[in-house]
């Protein structure tokens, strides 16, 4: 018998009854794996389950008063024990609330406190048996996000689960749960910034349908908080190039091809991220740069306006630095396959334009701008092809090149470090980019001739 199980059997003799409930249920049911366990006790008191737990570990009692006990086991294992209990709302935000704790609550009335009916369904883990006492089944079999009770419109938190729960599930929010949502926009402002990005982090990692997710935000209202996405929204395109619509429009179907791509190419953590994010911010120029000419709506250097538009909402987001300095040059560079042609030369350049990204990202996030255009069919143009394949040539599909000549090859030839090596160790590196030379031997010659030319001043 696993430990689990001797604890859950203990609890048992005690009276107790242990449920799993919230995610680990939703998503068992689904068949997602899940690591996290939610376990929740009715029927004992807080000092009696303490006691229990403590034959199995370590209890650490210091959330008892909200209802949590935590234990560590002899093996190592950490898991979180909860108490029935009731939730009162007393100030702003996810934190503004008093807590009671009753252990002879039922598990229907327990259940009101949570934010989603699919994540109200409990298991007893005694005998496996589900309880769902809010249609929490139903709901998550037609990918319905239904609030549990009018409770849910006293944390609003559960807006931005909400949204990553509809990407994640590829759910349809009800109408009454987005009156509920509307009414908590006023709250964003009491969100702490860690707690906003965790949920974008997971509509980005996690999210299946990204696009329902930001509909999610547009239909309850929260985009005013993103001014930069939904500036998007009516953004005209010509429709030769975008028969699917607006900006917005075409963002989110760039969302969901990004998806797709991520799966595909089982990108994982980073690097998802990185490519759900280069995703939703490509086009944050559009808005200050298109304009009807000839007949035509054209958006004119909307890539380079949209790096710091891109800053800006990423900043407000709560997302990580190095995240936002890796987004920006995608942005940037988006339209390269359009913009000027491949050569080794070019896509040297490149590698290095991109500073802390790579073509490799920038391709697929091109893959994902081209397959947000349906009914159009995403055809990889002959350019895309081309400048991978020499990127892959030059070694420079997933970084830029190293430095061929470096300082220490100054101080070899007999100088003295000196403030000049930096200006004439660019100019070398220029000319490897452009294909000057092509080895360290042929690097140093090059550096020779410079000195010998005396064009640098060597202070």
């Amino acid at each position: 018998m696993s430990q689990l199980k001797k604890i859950i059997q203990a609890i048992s003799e005690a009276g107790g009854v242990a449920y799993e409930v919230g995610g680990c249920v939703r998503d068992s049911l689904l068949g997602h794996p899940n690591k996290d366990f939610d376990i929740e006790v009715f029927h004992l008191e807080a000092s009696t389950l303490s006691k229990i737990l403590s034959r199995f570990g370590r209890v650490n009692e210091v959330g008892v008063s909200f209802g949590v006990i935590k234990l560590r086991t002899a093996q190592g294992d950490e898991l979180d024990f909860t108490l029935p209990r009731r939730e009162s709302k007393i100030g702003r935000g996810h934190r503004g609330f008093q807590v009671e704790v009753d252990h002879t609550l039922s598990v229907a009335d327990a259940a009101l406190r949570r934010d989603f009916t699919m994540n109200a369904i409990y298991r007893n883990l005694h005998n496996q048996t589900l309880i769902d006492p809010h249609g929490g089944i139903p709901d998550l079999k037609q990918s319905v996000l239904r609030a549990t009770s009018e409770h849910f419109a006293e944390d609003p938190l559960r807006v931005l689960r909400g949204m990553q729960f509809a990407a994640r599930f590829d759910a349809v929010m009800t109408s009454e749960t987005i009156e509920m949502c509307r009414s908590l926009s006023h709250e964003y402002s009491s969100l702490a910034l860690e707690r906003v990005w965790n949920e974008w982090l997971k509509w980005a990692t996690r999210g299946k349908r990204p696009s329902k997710g930001l509909q999610v935000l547009r239909d309850c209202g929260w985009i005013e908080h993103y001014p930069e996405l939904a500036a998007l929204m009516g953004v005209q395109q010509d429709p030769a190039w975008h028969p699917e619509g607006d900006v917005w429009i075409h963002t989110l179907h760039v969302c969901d091809a990004a998806a797709r791509i991520a799966d595909r190419d089982g990108l994982l953590d980073d690097e998802r991220v990185l490519l759900m994010f280069a995703a939703l911010c490509h086009d944050l120029g559009k808005p200050l740069t298109t304009v009807l000419t000839d007949g035509r709506w054209r958006s004119p250097c909307h890539a380079s306006i949209g790096v710091p538009l891109a800053d800006s909402f990423l900043t407000r987001i709560g997302c990580p630095r190095h995240f936002i300095e890796t987004v920006q040059p995608l942005v940037a560079e988006h339209l390269v396959h359009v913009q000027s042609e491949a050569t080794l030369r070019t896509v040297r350049r490149l590698s290095v334009r991109l500073g802390k990204a790579s073509i490799v990202q920038l391709m697929r996030l091109v893959e994902a701008d081209l397959g947000g255009r349906p009914p159009m069919p995403t055809t990889i143009p002959e350019t895309l092809v081309r400048i991978m394949s020499l990127a892959e040539s030059a070694n420079v599909s997933l970084k830029k090149p190293d430095r061929m000549v470096l300082g220490r090859h100054l101080v070899h030839l007999g100088y003295s470090p000196a403030r000049w090596f930096g200006s004439i160790l660019e100019t070398c590196y220029q000319a490897q980019l452009d294909g000057v030379f092509s080895s360290e031997t042929d690097g140093i010659d090059f550096l020779k001739a410079e000195l010998d030319k005396g064009g640098v001043a060597m202070l």
